[in-house]
């Protein structure tokens, strides 16, 4: 997820601009008291049509992706903002999402080679060191 993708929503004849990045995953988590990449997890998987994710949830982090442009928003004008603009938390979700290539391949990750492990000698437990019983 790069959370980079920004969104500008009209309201009012006001411009405001939601993120779904980093402040706005932390905003969400100090309202709900849940972890905010769970929550990503579950709207990745379709988590809104599926019933595992709440109104509550999408209301805090659509507040926490306006308040990180905006100190002074409250949830109440984030309510209004989103009743004016149903569709956007979803482009805001899209944008914040990986694109092809963004992560690298399975095979190209950096990090320790992982070697075939060695067949280790079979040992004779009933033999000594010197290989005499």
């Amino acid at each position: 997820m790069n959370l980079n993708g920004e969104v500008r929503l009209t309201h009012k004849g006001q411009v405001h601009a939601m993120t779904v990045n980093f402040a706005a995953i932390c905003t969400y988590e100090a309202e709900t008291g849940k972890n905010g990449f769970t929550l990503l997890r579950l709207l990745a998987q379709g988590g809104v049509n599926a019933g595992l994710v709440s109104a509550r949830d999408i209301r805090a982090l659509f507040y926490g992706g306006l308040k990180a442009h905006d100190a002074g928003m409250t949830i109440e004008l984030a309510e209004e903002i989103i009743d004016a603009n149903p569709d956007m938390l979803l482009q805001a979700l899209g944008a914040a999402m990986p694109f092809d290539g963004d992560t690298p391949a399975r095979e190209a990750k950096p990090g320790k080679v992982r070697r075939p492990r060695r067949r280790r000698a079979k040992t004779q437990p009933w033999r000594n060191s010197t290989g005499t019983s």
